[in-house]
């Protein structure tokens, strides 16, 4: 059962904008969240300030609560455990038997709230998992999620589950693999807050065209206003100004690496070091663990400076480096200085004496919090925010949300070039997200 609540985000009777009406907005729906026990879906077009919301919610809940995430990446990024390690979960299709009742279940008869981030790539057999889990672990076993609040954060219109070829039993049991096909919303309402002040993009033409392309409700006249921006004689290696966004890793590096190869002076390679409960050996890591810098590299920084100095997302240049240090002037001006941040991997714990949930680091990567910017894929670039773009997608878009999610990087219209137009086939929308949203109501709150 789906019920939209309201549209948070909207101006307010005087017609306020920018960070007071960020901050009113925010308020209103953390207050939402916080004197309510439903479950909620939180969603929202690219740059409504979904990533934001969560932070702000788990810095200031008195609620026990967890944060989890579907991916140890995911989990990284928002600072909280994987679903999979919370649950004690197997990876693969979650089956009756493989959920166990624990030995010590107090941290989650305790647990009033699970807040799970980039949900659109849970799937439904793991939510599902998580109820099941709950009802025999924690506080109540007649209650769905065993009685303990459930919020939810994501777009369906960006990242999807992962089905391999091989787990056919999913399509025989759910209606579809996402989270919303799961058994447990049959007996629980979930409310849907949805996001709609753009914060990323001011232009309402630019916003509309962004909605066509994520809703896949877009016309020949929206496609001829994208594809007015193809030009396949644009060069972005000469213009610092550009980043290239490309569909894969593969591309992406070998952009990276020539150019940094065209640079003069001597190359840094500077390694990460790692503590404790890390997979080093794994493939998806908050930042390279072999880091590859000159002076004159485009870089990207990759967390927010305790000190304000930068924020995740800021664009620079290397101007100069050694060993321990690197300097980068930034694009909106100063230089700063960037060291080596931790990227810690948590488990959550009950502290015994406080009975309250605290975090414990089982493992922790170190390294300098950048990457090398001239070209990014598409994936990575999620969550951030780009003047200009060159969007490489001449090989054609592979995957749910793909073209939206590039073309969202940009603040305008304007400031996207497009290598090839896009065509149809790569604005690829499944249609039983489409289904589920129509299904909700409206219903102020």
């Amino acid at each position: 059962m789906v019920e939209n609540l309201f549209d948070c985000m909207k101006k307010d009777s005087e017609g306020r904008s920018g960070n007071n009406l960020l901050n009113d907005d925010f308020l209103k729906a953390y207050n939402l969240l916080e004197n309510n026990k439903s479950s909620f879906f939180i969603t929202g077009r690219a740059g409504t300030g979904k990533s934001t919301l969560l932070r702000y919610f788990r810095d200031r809940t008195k609620k026990k609560i967890v944060v989890l995430a579907p991916t140890g990446l995911a989990a990284l990024n928002v600072g909280g455990q994987t679903i999979h390690s919370f649950f004690r979960l197997p990876p693969r299709v979650i089956e009756s038997h493989h959920i166990k009742k624990v030995e010590d279940a107090r941290l989650y008869k305790e647990l009033e709230c699970i807040v799970i981030d980039e949900v659109s790539m849970v799937r439904a057999d793991l939510l599902d998992g998580i109820d099941k889990f709950m009802r025999k672990n924690g506080k109540d076993s007649d209650k769905p999620f065993g009685g303990v609040q459930v919020i939810l954060f994501g777009d369906l219109f960006q990242l999807a589950p992962v089905v391999s070829s091989t787990e056919t039993s999913l399509s025989e049991r759910y209606m579809s693999p996402y989270f919303f096909s799961a058994d447990v919303f049959d007996k629980i309402k979930l409310s849907i807050i949805e996001l709609e002040k753009v914060y990323r993009q001011t232009d309402k033409d630019f916003i509309a065209i962004l909605d066509s392309i994520r809703t896949g409700e877009f016309d020949e006249k929206t496609l001829e206003m994208i594809n007015s921006r193809v030009n396949p004689n644009f060069n972005a290696e000469t213009d610092e100004s550009f980043i290239t966004l490309t569909g894969t890793n593969e591309q992406a590096n070998y952009l990276n690496m020539n150019k940094l190869g065209s640079l003069p002076g001597k190359r840094f390679v500077y390694n990460a070091s790692f503590e404790g409960n890390f997979d080093k050996n794994g493939k998806n890591f908050p930042v390279d663990p072999e880091l590859y810098l000159k002076v004159g590299s485009k870089v990207i920084l990759t967390r927010n400076d305790p000190s304000g100095s930068y924020v995740n997302g800021s664009i620079g240049k290397v101007t100069d480096l050694d060993n321990n240090f690197v300097m980068v002037k930034l694009d909106q001006g100063g230089i700063v200085g960037v060291e080596r941040t931790n990227w810690d991997k948590i488990e959550y714990k009950l502290d015994a004496e406080t009975n309250k949930i605290i975090v414990e680091t089982k493992g922790r990567m170190k390294q300098f919090p950048i990457r090398l910017a001239w070209a990014l894929t598409i994936h990575k670039s999620q969550g951030q925010t780009f003047d200009k773009i060159f969007i490489d997608l001449s090989r054609g878009a592979f995957s749910h949300g793909q073209t939206y999610v590039a073309l969202s990087r940009s603040r305008t219209l304007n400031g996207i070039v497009l290598k090839s137009p896009i065509q149809i086939s790569d604005i690829i929308i499944d249609q039983a997200v489409v289904e589920f949203l129509e299904r909700k109501t409206l219903n102020n709150f």
